[in-house]
């Protein structure tokens, strides 16, 4: 008998096969241990959710809401607890899991059961019961019997990357129904990352999107080794909360119910040094700078909002920086150079081959070639716009102390980085948008260049606000375009260079369309029937999928991921702080810091004293009288008699607290401060938030704005010197190109036979291809000359032109160009 071996048609495919890693009987033997084990996993879940099934009812007969007699149910409950495999085990003398009295109880209800009675106490049998079920794993609550199944990032575990725990901390929890019989392993949900697949979060205002965001953010920094950086506040101060522990009562529940506290992230708020910034700020606050060596061509581009360009422009502004970091680093250099570059110009290349004259003999020769480049307006642009960010603070000298280095913001991977625009003010809030440019630009340029680098997740939230679907509402339109086309770069090469993206949006549709696609994982909470339709057209969700997506409460949602959804999850609120709209951000700083605020007019100040006859000032120490100088006003950090008095390490001699401290001299009193504040804090606190000046209104800078009135210097010039209407617009030219023009209409004037633009260019410094650029021109050279027979002659106009003071022409003009 043949063989599918002996066949050669066969055997071209046999190294493809499937083979068994052992002999054919071992193979069976192994099968048939894994079905065995899985139809006894199955038995053993389907009896778990009967028991959760039995409890539930028997919970509600009770209280006289169920159809079944509680009788019947207690009976069924009872002997189907005792076919419970480890019911043996948790009822043993010496088990002390459970305790003696419930094991009694059961033993006492069992014998009446098997006499074919029923225990006189229905509650008691069921409280017994269900204490039972609980050592025995069946169900883990009496109020609610349904299991969770954990929601988390998967590990990761590669060259470079590797998740730093165990088994990482759900970020969720997917509801069970409590008659499902599903192991938990199986309905275990792992958000994939390795690829940093971008995260949307959609929701209504107020029901959790931002604080999943949050939370999601934080366990890929603890857990995942990911540096996080928030990039976006609508202006309210809200993401940095994050470096204060979450003090809303409703988020601590929903902690407690993960088993976990709330915890602030170690962040530092990164200001810009520039506009209206408080004279006092937390420790935590950063004010920085740009220099202009972290700079690139393209990232100066998008500076000034230009985002097509071609090599010669990019070149121009690399030779322009270059030469500006070589010489003094200055901006103000920098700028002159690009102004320089942005002129009409003729670009000389020189280059030098190697070349073979005979075998083993060769000989270098050198070559030259020019071409001309016309006027840029983008590097003109450009030029303007770091001019006005120099003026502004924001970009400076290589060698500011305040610049920012955004290698080692991601580097710095155990400390979140907040980017905060707020304090910017009037009139240069477009600003807040190029600046969120330039951070997310110096992201990508950072881990582009060092592969090395912590991976980094960007948080962005209301992601609508700079990536918007519709600009016709936008005030900022240049400015927000730039910024979206940035944000649609991140979603498509972001993965690549380890970026992940974390957005939240009101309304999906509201985001710009290329950005969106490219968010492959979606955090769906309570929605608006428009929105559940407009998710409808991609996930085709079924009619229960659409009930649940409108009725969500708060905090809970749907996760579609890879193309599956998974539903109903609890999201884990976010373990540090969010912002509330009726609290103001700096007293939140000062209470977790263990101060107390003043938060309004009606707030109580005096604590357990009835009348204190002094408070201190937390920022400097200092003791204000309440009779001389009045209470503490709204907003101040203070602390009373009391806090102080409870820091025993600064009492010696049992002597009064109040004339100890008040004798200290305001300088050594910090230390005795800080003691007293610590003691207060509910929670530990991973940052210094103690207010400092900040230092920004020591700065003196000042603006001057100056109108150029070129035009009307121009039309003074031209009526003084007579110089005809139809070359006027020369003197509006850049100083090189009149040069130019001037040098051809003499040329045409002084010398005869000129036949050819290249018999003129014989008689000038530049080209013919550059004579050719001007001669059809209007406002070039064509109202300077016609032809008489085959050869070129001035006109009126050009000989007149040949004519002028063109010296002191271009001295006039110098002042304005």
């Amino acid at each position: 008998m043949s063989s599918e071996r002996e066949n050669p048609a066969l055997a071209r495919y046999d190294e493809i096969q499937a083979r068994d890693s052992t002999d054919v009987g071992t193979a069976l033997k192994n099968l048939k241990r894994k079905r065995i084990q899985r139809r006894q996993r199955q038995s053993q879940a389907e009896h778990e959710a009967f028991v959760r099934k039995l409890v539930t009812e028997a919970r509600a007969a009770i209280a006289g809401e169920s159809h079944y007699h509680i009788e019947d149910l207690l009976l069924t409950l009872h002997w189907t607890i005792k076919q419970s495999e480890n019911l043996p085990t948790v009822l043993d003398p010496s088990y002390e899991g459970l305790d003696a009295e419930t094991k009694t109880a059961f033993h006492d209800h069992d014998h009446v059961r098997s006499q074919g009675g029923s225990p006189p106490d229905p509650e008691r049998e069921l409280e017994t019961l269900a204490e039972i079920a609980e050592e025995l794993g069946i169900m883990n609550s009496i109020i609610d019997t349904t299991r969770y199944a954990p929601v988390r990032f998967a590990s990761i575990d590669e060259p470079g990357a590797k998740t730093t725990v165990d088994e990482p901390t759900p970020v969720g929890r997917l509801r069970i129904p409590r008659d499902s019989a599903v192991d938990l392993d199986d309905r275990l949900v792992e958000i994939p990352h390795q690829s940093c697949d971008h995260i949307g979060a959609i929701a209504l205002p107020r029901r959790g999107k931002d604080s999943t965001l949050v939370s999601l953010g934080k366990n890929l920094q603890s857990e995942h080794g990911y540096s996080y950086i928030s990039i976006m506040d609508d202006g309210r101060m809200e993401t940095p909360m994050i470096a204060i522990p979450n003090d809303e009562q409703v988020i601590q529940q929903n902690l407690d119910r993960f088993e976990q506290e709330s915890d602030a992230m170690a962040a530092d708020v990164f200001v810009p040094a520039m506009g209206d910034i408080p004279n006092l700020l937390p420790s935590n606050f950063r004010l920085f700078t740009i220099g202009i060596d972290c700079l690139t061509p393209h990232l100066i581009l998008r500076l000034a909002g230009v985002t097509k360009s071609d090599e010669t422009v990019e070149a121009r502004i690399k030779k322009a920086l270059d030469e500006t970091l070589t010489n003094s680093g200055s901006v103000s250099e920098l700028v002159s150079r690009l102004q320089v570059y942005a002129r009409e110009m003729e670009a000389t290349i020189e280059w030098t081959e190697i070349e073979e004259k005979r075998a083993g003999e060769t000989s270098t020769s050198t070559y030259t070639a020019h071409y001309q480049m016309d006027a840029e307006s983008a590097l003109e642009t450009a030029a303007q716009r770091l001019g006005q960010l120099a003026a502004e603070g924001l970009i400076t000298s290589p060698s500011a102390a305040t610049n920012l280095d955004m290698v080692d913001v991601i580097a710095n991977q155990e400390r979140a980085a907040v980017l905060c625009c707020n304090f910017l003010g009037s009139g240069l809030e477009p600003l807040k948008y190029v600046i969120m440019d330039l951070w997310l630009r110096l992201i990508y340029k950072a881990r582009d260049e060092n592969p090395r680098l912590p991976r980094v997740c960007i948080e962005i939230r209301e992601l609508k606000n700079i990536a918007p679907s519709k600009m016709a509402d936008v005030r900022y339109k240049d400015d927000i375009k730039t910024l979206r086309q940035t944000i649609f770069f991140l979603t498509t090469q972001g993965g690549s260079r380890r970026i992940l993206l974390l957005g939240s949006t009101q309304k999906w549709n509201d985001v710009y369309k290329p950005v969106r696609s490219n968010i492959a994982i979606k955090f769906l909470l309570q929605l608006g029937e428009d929105e559940i339709d407009t998710l409808d057209r991609t996930h085709h969700f079924s009619w229960e999928q659409q009930r649940q997506l409108s009725e969500f409460d708060i905090g809970w949602g749907m996760i579609i991921s890879e193309g599956k959804p998974d539903y109903p999850v609890e999201l884990r609120g976010a373990p540090c702080g969010l912002g509330l709209g009726d609290r103001h951000w700096r007293d939140r700083y000062g209470i977790a810091w263990g101060a107390r605020v003043r938060e309004h007019e009606h707030d109580s100040w005096r604590g357990d004293e009835d009348d204190p006859e002094w408070w201190v000032d937390v920022v400097d120490c200092a003791v204000y009288e309440i009779d001389a100088d009045g209470p503490p006003a709204i907003g101040d950090w203070f602390l009373l008699r009391e806090d102080l008095e409870g820091v025993d390490t600064r009492v010696a001699d049992g002597a009064p607290v109040a004339g100890r401290f008040l004798e200290t001299p305001a300088d050594d009193r910090r230390a005795w401060v800080d003691d007293a504040l610590e003691q207060r804090r509910e929670l530990e606190i991973p940052n210094d938030l103690l207010l400092q000046p900040s230092g920004h209104h020591n700065k003196q800078r000042s603006v001057s704005l100056a109108a150029d009135d070129l035009t009307a210097t121009v039309e003074d010039v031209a009526d003084e010197y007579g110089v005809p209407e139809q070359i006027r617009p020369w003197l509006e030219d850049p100083p090189g190109k009149r040069e130019k023009l001037i040098e051809a209409v003499t040329a045409v004037h002084e010398h005869d036979g000129l036949r050819t633009t290249g018999d003129v260019a014989e008689h000038l410094s530049y080209s013919a291809s550059t004579l050719r650029n001007y001669w059809s021109k209007d406002d070039g050279l064509g109202p300077c000359w016609a032809q008489k027979g085959k050869d070129y002659v001035t006109t009126p106009i050009g000989k007149q032109a040949a004519t002028l003071d063109w010296e002191s022409i271009n001295d006039d003009l110098s002042e304005y160009e």
